[in-house]
């Protein structure tokens, strides 16, 4: 694996590419979550691990495994298209909110809610994919990483959300 990442790399560098990387810092080394750990976003990974002292390597190592994760995480609209015609076995989760899935929804998805909650994660351990749906794909990959950690290691983040879906493959699917 080629790194994404330097120690020379900046923090807008990193949060440009990985949107995950100061939720990421923040739990595993408490970097980047309140006022007396933040970065400037100029500051490269290499000084903020040293104003925090905090392990630089071990920095380095997490946000690149991450980034890593969040591109294995994702399947794009073409990809999603094509496992849609073979027909194969996928649960559709839809992540938006409930005025935004009643505007615009991909046919035979579920809308995840605090009720179905439990039953979706079930089911979703059952089939050969778990497609999950936002609208431009940041919400879908935040639920995606957290399936994923939690067992449900199927689970892809529609890349572009329903938008590009509609925009690209199902022009039938409302744009909003």
């Amino acid at each position: 694996m080629e790194n994404q990442f330097t120690q020379q790399t900046t923090m807008q560098e990193v949060e440009t590419h990985y949107p995950f990387a100061r939720s990421l810092l923040h739990s595993k080394f408490h970097v980047g979550g309140c006022a007396s750990c933040g970065y400037e976003a100029n500051e490269t990974i290499e000084q903020v691990s040293q104003k925090h002292k905090k392990d630089g390597s071990a920095m380095l190592e997490a946000l690149n495994q991450g980034w890593l994760d969040m591109q294995k995480a994702e399947i794009t609209v073409d990809q999603f298209a094509e496992m849609k015609m073979r027909k194969a076995k996928m649960l559709i989760i839809d992540v938006r909110e409930d005025w935004e899935y009643e505007l615009a929804n991909i046919p035979n998805s579920y809308l995840l809610t605090e009720t179905n909650f439990e039953e979706t994660v079930e089911s979703a351990k059952k089939v050969e994919c778990v497609i999950v749906v936002c609208h431009h794909g940041l919400r879908s990959m935040n639920a995606t990483l957290y399936l994923r950690e939690n067992g449900v290691t199927n689970a892809r983040s529609l890349q572009g959300g329903i938008d590009l879906y509609s925009s690209k493959i199902d022009p039938s699917i409302p744009r909003y």
